[in-house]
């Protein structure tokens, strides 16, 4: 859609972002500082924190500003509302970035690697959510757009083989974000969602080490732009008004896939490539079951022989 632009002013404001300490959503906390918002960053580990900290320091414009951290796992629903509590004044801006991703066959999957999918991938988003709008709804409402920035990502539209862990989640994110839709309208509250793609980051790199194959034979070759790039991307779509943003054109096009009742990106467009994809959308699953099938076939899952993976184990979740 065409929007006017700036519409996400936010000098001056109080923008809180989750996952803050590393990756996009230290890009995002820079980005944020720079356009002279008071920042609260959240996530887990305090010296990780301060370090994050110093380096948005280095983005300031006013000296007015603030930027401020707070340590706290916000998979826990307790130490979400503790975080909204020592805030002080609610945020204007709630971005939940909180995640992290194990790609894997799902038989290679541990239970604990599951069970943290969900808490990083979900949990946290919903915790802070919800502690974050019953904050934002006993403060008077004011004339601009108060915001709640969920991210998921672009797997979303198309998931595929060794994202089990992740995908599903991320799918939960975009559901939440259409149900709180509705329910912040009378707070003046826009409710976005990001679907993101692949970005630089010391998540992204610990990711490939247990990538199969197959799912970066699906993936491609595509070149990840930087969390920086990724965050300004975000911004500017954020200024234009759009809801549903994607980062990269083939995002934007598998979105296209996915339209439901959510916000459109641009009308036109989105329903033109719908049409397509619905057309030659089997096309490229046969094509991609061809090859999950060779890749089954060269390397078969028997009790004492397991499809290789780029590596195994040693991971860690490094987004929070």
């Amino acid at each position: 859609m065409f929007w006017n632009s700036n519409q996400f002013n936010i000098y001056g404001k109080i923008v809180m972002i989750t996952g803050a300490s590393q990756g996009l959503g230290l890009a995002l906390a820079k980005a944020a500082f720079s356009r002279g918002a008071n920042v609260v960053i959240i996530a887990r580990r305090e010296p990780i924190l301060q370090k994050a900290v110093a380096d948005i320091e280095k983005f300031r414009v006013s000296e007015t500003q603030t930027v401020s951290y707070i340590a706290a796992d916000i998979s826990i629903a307790s130490e979400a509302e503790r975080v909204m509590a020592e805030t002080g004044p609610a945020p204007d801006v709630l971005m939940c970035c909180a995640g992290s991703s194990v790609p894997k066959l799902f038989t290679e999957l541990t239970s604990e690697e599951l069970t943290s999918g969900v808490a990083t991938n979900y949990f946290t988003a919903l915790y802070m959510a919800h502690a974050g709008l019953k904050a934002m709804a006993k403060t008077p409402i004011p004339e601009h757009h108060r915001h709640i920035v969920f991210f998921s990502s672009v797997v979303h539209f198309y998931s595929f083989i060794g994202y089990c862990q992740y995908a599903p989640l991320k799918s939960a994110l975009r559901s939440l974000g259409d149900c709180l839709r509705h329910e912040c309208i009378p707070y003046n509250i826009k409710v976005d969602v990001v679907f993101a793609g692949n970005f630089l980051s010391e998540g992204y790199t610990i990711e490939n080490l247990t990538k199969p194959e197959i799912t970066k034979k699906i993936e491609g070759a595509s070149q990840p732009i930087t969390a920086d790039e990724c965050a300004e991307k975000i911004i500017r779509e954020l200024d234009r008004g759009n809801q549903m943003i994607t980062t990269d054109f083939i995002g934007f096009v598998l979105s296209s896939m996915m339209l439901s009742g959510s916000p459109r990106i641009n009308y036109l467009a989105q329903t033109f490539i719908a049409i397509l994809l619905a057309l030659f959308g089997p096309v490229w699953e046969w094509l991609v079951t061809k090859d999950i099938r060779n890749f089954y076939k060269n390397y078969p899952m028997t009790e004492s022989e397991t499809c290789p993976l780029s590596a195994k184990d040693g991971n860690e979740d490094t987004s929070t």
